[in-house]
């Protein structure tokens, strides 16, 4: 492509952002779709389509920071879980019922930000993943299973009060 086309291009492009911006500027200031395209001089399908840009923009980069986020939460789960897990195994360590204590709690956030927690009788995501996997990893039976969360809580319950056991995974 010559220069002078490359440049009247990107010119365009700008100029169509600029109205772009312009149009999403007025709508937050509340004009309707028809004010905003008599005051720019667009059509009404202009404004919808520049409206409907801008928010898919907005939605992805909001998908994308929460994405984020969750990663970040469980990477800090993760690390406490990897601290703690030893001391709560241990039981003549004093520290062993409040590490059980607290790898529980990171176990169930992590369940909770990976959306394994679901009313009874939905599937979630994770129910379709066991069906693949005859190995399920011991977070992923605390998810699924309220008997198990029950015990733990129990167990959980009985380490705060220090009259608890150590907690184990299941056989």
């Amino acid at each position: 492509m010559p220069k002078q086309l490359q440049h009247l291009n990107e010119v365009r492009v700008a100029e169509r952002e600029t109205r772009r911006a312009k149009a999403w500027a007025m709508r937050l200031e509340g004009n309707t779709v028809r004010q905003i395209a008599e005051k720019l001089n667009i059509s009404v399908g202009g404004v919808a389509l520049y409206l409907q840009e801008t928010m898919a923009e907005l939605r992805a980069d909001s998908l994308e920071s929460a994405t984020e986020w969750r990663q970040i939460q469980l990477d800090r789960l993760d690390a406490m879980i990897g601290a703690w897990h030893p001391v709560s195994q241990t039981p003549s360590d004093p520290e062993a019922a409040r590490g059980a204590a607290i790898v529980i709690r990171a176990i169930e956030a992590q369940s909770r930000l990976l959306g394994l927690f679901e009313p009874a009788g939905a599937e979630s995501p994770a129910d379709s993943e066991a069906e693949k996997e005859p190995e399920v990893a011991y977070e992923d039976q605390l998810a699924r299973s309220p008997a198990l969360r029950s015990r733990l809580k129990k167990q959980l319950e009985n380490a705060e009060n220090g009259t608890g056991q150590p907690i184990s995974a299941p056989a």
